[in-house]
């Protein structure tokens, strides 16, 4: 691989020196969770140096390229991975090994290659702790290697276009000097009004007709026609020199000169279309040609100055469409020159604030809409303004005004400036939002009153809680004294008195998690599920651990509430294990599906299942199945884990298990997609 192409094609990205983007800095970070490591970073190594264009897990800068691991993967354009760099003798003594830069053991680099073979630099994971990387996760470092080439690749694109559009907006630029002698109240209807586009028409190095934009089209009135000779393309469209009479000659038609490599410059001509007004416009053009010199065809803009000749008509037009706007629109509209007199005063302004336009004109606004209390302030303000000294204010802001009544309302206020014969004016647009604001405030309060009101309510569940379970272990207490008196008969209704005030015992505790579920603040960080669910193992009842088996795939870190996830696993796996037929030896399986938006938990069983009606039913609260004596439940614990599942933004379902049993889902969103919604 010849350096000096590499390098070429390093610089023609431009990537250098410049901040990276939440693409790239997104697939830096998915590396690092891809590898299970704390730190990576995107590497570029130009002739002297490594650029790290953006890291995670720590600060990135530059560094002499001699001293870069990732200069090994740009000479040899291959991945490169160490268990321990310590150990490798490629490494060893680098001071980002040894300990004078960092600590590096862990190191995967993946190689990123140009579609030309260009090694630009790397895609780079690592640790200061030695770190096994299994083949499937250095493919997806591949793969993400393989995007970062075409987030760059875009990027490239994206200049390209950019620096197209200055282009064409130097040429928008050029014909607006020449409506320079034109009112300057041109710049307030231009900020109202789109202006016209530019026509674009090319055609290749044989001549032929390859493009028409959709302005090029409006203005000829035909499509491009590619199988015309040049000779015919004066004739064709309608083409006059600039008195806008003479047929323009077909060697003076701008393309074809251009075409011809000559120099096409604000040339005028006239287009005058048969059944149409005709336009005068601007023409720029230049030859297109390949990198080798060899030609490509040419290129030509076209600007539109009819205005120049008919602009105060086209102007008096556009002033009658804003007046009609203004008058109509529902929003107040409002202009003031330096002082804060009044220029402009719509009738909407009028309904709102009570003053007739005839007697807003001339007035200071501080006199007619400002509350007294903040009319020097406005003033300040004002003057800061008109100085040039303060910003102008940005998007939408709330603020009181004053009806001439004297009553007091509340205003969504957008305000813009312009300049008028060489004076910084103001106008603005105003909202009466008086009822808006006062249902917001109602709104605050019944939140504080909500607020309070759930405060409440988790002091009375602890309270009754407590209340309930207290008389139930007096019951249980003479219960087992009773229970000790060798009496027969006594010793059914005994039991079942044990048996009742165990159940309510149990109902108690799920109604205390469910009101946990719906109040508990959600403190999210990555959890191991897996872990998880192995602790959930350990703990079950020795009984039912002899019985059943449950095992797990690999599961990925989830952004959850640690307590909250573990109680939904623990009642799905509880349900999984109890629901099941007598003669069956329970089986329960938890495995997991990741997404762009998240991932899915599935605990799938061999119990005696749910029927197809009742699987959304069962989410209620306090709904049992009919599932026959044996199984006793409380019908609390799916709806706690619908509960949980719906703060945390996802959903839960049941589908049938692949044989039989039933497969309880329930979907996590991950940080990004949180953020999202």
């Amino acid at each position: 691989m010849d350096e000096f192409e590499r390098l070429a094609a390093l610089h023609e990205y431009g990537l250098l020196d410049t901040p990276a983007d939440e693409e790239l800095s997104a697939v830096v970070r998915a590396a690092a969770v891809v590898a299970g490591v704390p730190t990576a970073t995107l590497n570029l190594l130009d002739a002297d140096r490594q650029c790290q264009l953006t890291t995670t897990g720590f600060a990135g800068a530059d560094s002499p390229r001699q001293d870069s691991l990732c200069n090994v993967v740009v000479a040899g354009g291959e991945a490169v991975y160490t268990r321990d760099a310590s150990a490798d003798g490629r490494f060893a003594a680098s001071p980002w090994v040894t300990g004078v830069l960092a600590d590096v053991r862990f190191y995967a680099s993946v190689p990123l290659t140009t579609p030309e073979g260009h090694v630009l630099g790397t895609l780079c994971v690592f640790h200061d702790q030695p770190v096994d990387l299994d083949r499937t996760r250095l493919d997806a470092l591949h793969d993400l290697a393989i995007v970062v080439l075409a987030l760059f690749e875009r990027r490239r694109q994206a200049r390209l276009f950019a620096d197209l559009a200055a282009e064409t907006e130097a040429q928008r630029e050029l014909a607006a000097r020449y409506a320079g002698e034109l009112e300057v109240r041109q710049e307030l209807i231009n900020a109202v009004h789109e202006t016209a586009g530019v026509a674009i028409v090319a055609c290749d190095q044989d001549g032929h007709l390859t493009l028409f934009n959709r302005t090029a089209r409006a203005w000829h009135g035909l499509e491009a026609d590619a199988g015309l000779d040049p000779d015919q393309w004066s004739a064709r469209y309608h083409l006059r020199a600039a008195d806008g009479i003479t047929p323009l000659n077909a060697d003076d038609v701008p393309l074809r000169r251009a075409l011809r490599g000559e120099t096409v410059e604000n040339v005028e001509m006239v287009i005058a279309p048969e059944d149409a007004d005709p336009i005068r416009v601007l023409c720029t053009g230049r030859a297109l040609r390949r990198a080798d010199g060899t030609p490509l065809g040419a290129v030509v803009t076209m600007s539109d100055i009819t205005a120049e000749r008919t602009g105060r008509e086209d102007i008096a037009d556009r002033e009658r469409l804003l007046a009609s706007m203004l008058d109509t629109t529902t929003d107040a509209c409002v202009a003031t020159d330096s002082r804060g007199a009044v220029t402009a005063w719509n009738p909407a302004a009028e309904a709102m604030f009570g003053w007739r336009a005839a007697e807003a004109f001339g007035r200071r606004l501080t006199d007619l809409i400002i509350p007294e209390r903040l009319r020097a302030a406005h003033d300040q303000g004002l003057a800061r303004r008109a100085a040039g000294s303060e910003a102008r204010l940005t998007g939408l802001v709330e603020v009181p005004a004053v009806r001439r009544d004297g009553s007091e309302l509340q205003v969504e206020l957008s305000l813009g400036s312009f300049t008028w014969r060489g004076e910084r004016r103001f106008h603005a647009f105003l909202r009466d939002v008086t009822e808006r604001a006062a249902a917001r405030a109602r709104l605050a309060a019944a939140n504080v009153e909500l607020t309070e009101a759930n405060a409440e309510l988790d002091r009375f569940t602890a309270m009754v809680a407590h209340d309930l379970k207290s008389p139930l272990t007096t019951i249980t207490g003479y219960t087992e004294l009773l229970a000790e008196r060798d009496d027969e008969r006594e010793r059914v209704p005994l039991a079942a008195i044990g048996r009742a005030a165990t159940r309510m015992r149990v109902m108690i505790d799920d109604l205390l998690d469910y009101a946990r579920a719906t109040h508990e603040p959600l403190d999210l960080r990555p959890v191991d599920a897996g872990e998880t669910v192995d602790l959930l193992v350990d703990e079950m009842d020795p009984e039912r651990s002899v019985r059943a088996r449950v095992t797990r795939d690999v599961l990925p870190p989830l952004w959850t509430h640690p307590t909250l996830l573990r109680q939904v696993l623990a009642n799905l796996i509880d349900n999984a294990v109890r629901y099941t037929a007598p003669d069956v030896l329970p089986r329960v399986h938890v495995s997991a599906q990741e997404g762009p938006a998240g991932t899915t938990i599935r605990v799938t069983d061999n119990g005696i299942g749910i029927a197809p009606e009742s699987r959304e039913d069962v989410f209620d609260l306090f709904h049992r199945e009919r599932t026959g004596d044996g199984y006793r439940g409380t019908g609390i614990g799916l709806s706690t884990c619908r509960r949980i599942v719906e703060r945390h933004g996802g959903r839960i379902w049941i589908e049938p298990g692949s044989e039989r049993g039933t497969s309880v889902c329930f979907t996590v969103p991950n940080p990004v997609a949180l953020v999202a919604s």
